[in-house]
């Protein structure tokens, strides 16, 4: 497995965890982009998650994707990552 850029985030509860970035998508013809990551690259069998990357106030912000089209995007590219 490659070595993933490691990023540090903030939780909504104020914690501080570490993740691992596999892929930054983004939307065709919008400025909408998900973060593609995982906890633990060392796993045989890595978890990966998915969030809309928003920018709030000057901050990047991870948000649940809500939107069929975009988990449609984004499952397809987890496909494409596991082959």
């Amino acid at each position: 497995m490659k070595d993933f850029e490691t990023i540090k985030i903030t939780t909504s509860e104020g914690k501080e965890m570490e993740l691992k970035v596999i892929t930054i998508l983004k939307k065709p013809n919008e400025d909408k982009s998900f973060l593609l990551y995982t906890f633990d690259e060392n796993a045989e069998n890595v978890d990966i998650y998915a969030s809309v990357i928003k920018n709030e106030e000057g901050s990047y912000v991870l948000d649940s994707i809500t939107e069929k089209e975009d988990w449609d995007l984004v499952q397809k590219a987890i496909e494409e990552l596991a082959e």
